[in-house]
């Protein structure tokens, strides 16, 4: 959901997308959850948009990762990115057709 002014909403093929392909590369059991929010940031200083991708295991604190563009941007090296941060070890070619997809 894009929060702020104007109209344009993320594309929802590729935020499922985005789920898909991390849940696939991290082998996520079925009670874990991946979500993706585009933002529109209306204070200074801050990115215009940015999407927030969420990890939310049962038992245990949720992990989130921010990407200063749209969710229509967001590519294979981002999905990587994210990745890392959380914490996970992925092959490098986890997402290689991920940005052939959409």
């Amino acid at each position: 959901m894009l929060i702020g002014k104007g109209s344009r909403r993320p594309n929802r093929e590729k935020i499922r997308n985005i789920k898909e392909a991390l849940g696939t590369a991290l082998n996520l059991p079925e009670e874990t959850a991946v979500t993706v929010t585009e933002l529109t940031c209306l204070e200074e200083g801050c990115a215009p948009i940015e999407t927030v991708v969420a990890l939310l295991q049962p038992n245990t604190p949720p992990k989130q990762h921010k990407i200063h563009k749209s969710t229509d941007t967001v590519d294979a090296d981002d999905l990587m990115q994210i990745c890392n941060s959380w914490g996970f070890d992925v092959q490098s070619n986890a997402f290689e057709t991920f940005n052939t997809e959409i």
